[in-house]
């Protein structure tokens, strides 16, 4: 897959859970915030301190709704994906393993 972005974040989202991984280059960090407000701010003033060019996030329901709507106020790009066209990840399942398997498809 062609890298688009050099500076990128997957992030999966629950009710009461957010696990980001964001990437910069070959380095990456991973954390997890809650799903308040003030959580939810938290997430994205690190991604824009990390200078963050785009954010694709997997979520079920409408849980992904606020974290976006944050985001896009923040003025940092995101999408919703449909984690069935995003490479799978072998193994256990986990939240932190599927932040860590997105990769921007544009």
């Amino acid at each position: 897959m062609e890298k688009v972005y050099d500076k990128c974040c997957g992030i999966d989202v629950h009710k009461k859970l957010i696990a980001a991984c964001f990437k910069c280059g070959k380095r990456q960090e991973i954390r997890q915030f809650g799903a308040t407000t003030r959580e939810l701010l938290e997430l994205a003033d690190w991604l824009k301190e990390g200078g963050c060019m785009m954010a694709d996030m997997e979520s079920t329901v409408s849980y992904w709704k606020p974290l976006y709507n944050i985001l896009e106020s923040c003025d940092l790009n995101a999408m919703v994906v449909n984690v069935r066209h995003m490479k799978a990840v072998p193994g256990r399942k986990t939240d932190v393993k599927d932040a860590d398997s997105f990769e921007s498809p544009l």
